[in-house]
């Protein structure tokens, strides 16, 4: 695993702290959240180009 570093937007931010008070998220730390965010976008977008 490598470490990145990045920039959100305060909308952004806010969002993903109302995901982790959600039962599923709740003991999920704020990397988790992200890494789970990426990999689900990189899936939507591998699952668009098969279809366009």
């Amino acid at each position: 695993m490598i470490r990145l570093s990045i920039s959100v937007t305060e909308e952004m931010e806010n969002k993903i702290v109302e995901l982790r008070k959600k039962d599923k998220y709740c003991r999920c730390s704020y990397s988790e959240i992200i890494r789970q965010l990426l990999e689900r976008g990189m899936k939507t977008i591998e699952e668009n180009k098969e279809v366009g």
